[in-house]
């Protein structure tokens, strides 16, 4: 045999070790002091190799023990065969009973050390099934975790512990588990928070949780990341929903839509269709605002900067032709409407510089003297003022002879348009019956 220490060979018999003074163990001692030192470290971070190393250790020791065992018997064995000495004669009955006597004392400890190694197997293959076990519980806790199954992780992981309580492992899994349980709780809080439409409060909880997640390093906590993210696009989506009935403006509609179209989810793509309808909405209302005005190239361009957006919308492309038909009729009926004032014009200044003047009233006569007195008032029925009026008349004999041609003013000098003005004159010594006609009438048009 060899110190466990420094290796140098031992004595028989010997409780210390010559070289260095370290303690002999025994074959029970040192079986024993190897499966405490292993058996900390089994677990769930006892990898296939280290098991099988330490199976193979403990299989060798086992084996080196009987085999040295196994010999110490065969040489005892050998000691019981009689000895022929030549001029000796010794009874066979008695000489193997008398060194078996002998070799009792050295039996003794081969027993026990067989009866200690047996023990030490099956110490060994128990240690090793219940590990199995522990690892198998392990393997199970974490499935359920990874799945959301965290009641189930639990209770898988208590198992464990209660076969090996001192696995720091365990332990710390244990409470990956219980801070993942608690972080799933804090999102069913956020999702409460948002079916109450508290936006502000989900979002104040959601960021907080993250920041935790992030320092977290277990593969446990990595679906979180993913969960958090889905409840960031569920809080914007709500709070750009909750905002539509205040947005009364295609461009404040335009920069939700931006926003909500970096967001992936279904959640997202209803919202943005809202937005979108809600565009058409008010581009049509502003558009039929625009075209009741006739303000029809402002009315076509709203209607363009929804389409930019809601392409193709039917209703946007219906209202942008009903627009283009309305404009084309408009201008049309302008084009008409132009020429005929035109027309109109014409007719006015034929008016105003051929028809201006009216004479609503005319009177003469010749007085007792033989004097002609003539007076008289007209009317401005031109479209403008006119100055200068001049009425030229002829005075005729009762027999038709044209006796003189005359011209008097008309007073006021400027006679506005729709206002009268009067004339009057006297002819000296007619001494006659006449007839008198207005010839013409003149005037400035203002």
């Amino acid at each position: 045999m060899f110190c466990h220490k420094c290796g140098e060979q031992l004595l028989e018999k010997s409780r210390f070790c010559s070289n260095c003074g370290e303690k002999v163990l025994t074959t029970e001692e040192r079986v024993e002091q190897t499966l405490d030192t292993k058996e900390i470290s089994l677990g769930s971070e006892l990898h296939t190799s280290e098991k099988s190393r330490l199976d193979q250790e403990l299989s060798r020791t086992i084996t080196e023990n009987q085999t040295t065992a196994v010999a110490e018997i065969a040489a005892t064995t050998e000691a019981f065969e009689p000895e022929e000495d030549e001029g000796q004669t010794i009874q066979q009955t008695d000489v193997p009973r008398g060194r078996f006597l002998k070799k009792l004392p050295i039996l003794i400890p081969v027993v026990s050390l067989l009866l200690a190694g047996g023990g030490v197997s099956a110490s060994y293959f128990n240690e090793t099934n219940k590990n199995e076990k522990v690892l198998a519980l392990q393997q199970s806790a974490e499935t359920a975790a990874l799945n959301g199954e965290y009641t189930k992780a639990e209770k898988a992981l208590q198992s464990a512990l209660h076969m090996r309580p001192a696995y720091a492992v365990l332990q710390q899994d244990m409470e990956a588990v219980h801070r993942a349980s608690s972080n799933m709780a804090e999102l069913t809080a956020i999702s409460e928070k948002i079916k109450e439409q508290n936006f502000v409060e989900a979002e104040d909880i959601l960021s907080s949780l993250k920041e935790t997640i992030e320092s977290e390093v277990d593969p446990l906590f990595e679906p979180f990341t993913e969960l958090i993210e889905a409840k960031e696009v569920t809080i914007t989506v709500g709070k750009i929903k909750q905002e539509l009935s205040e947005l009364t403006t295609v461009n404040q509609l335009i920069n939700k839509l931006t926003l909500v179209a970096r967001l992936p989810s279904e959640e997202a793509a209803a919202v943005k269709e809202q937005i979108l309808t809600k565009i058409v909405q008010i581009s049509s209302d502003h558009a039929e605002q625009q075209l009741q005005k006739k303000q029809f190239s402002d009315a076509i361009a709203t209607i363009n900067q929804g389409l930019e957006y809601a392409t193709d919308n039917k209703t946007l492309l219906s209202f942008k032709e009903k627009i283009e038909q309305e404009q084309a009729a408009f201008e049309e009926a302008e084009q008409t409407r132009l020429e005929q004032a035109i027309e109109a014009a014409a007719r006015e200044d034929l008016q105003n510089y051929t028809a201006a003047v009216e004479i609503t009233s005319f009177e003469y006569e010749v007085d007792e003297y033989g004097d002609l007195y003539l007076y008289g008032e007209v009317t401005n029925v031109a479209t403008k003022d006119i100055s200068s009026v001049t009425i030229d008349y002829t005075i005729y004999d009762l027999e038709g002879n044209s006796l003189d041609d005359r011209s008097t003013t008309v007073y006021p000098y400027y006679v506005n348009r729709g206002e009268q003005g009067s004339f009057e004159d006297v002819v000296f010594y007619l001494s006659q019956d006449v007839n008198v006609e207005v010839d013409n009438i003149t005037w400035f048009v203002e």
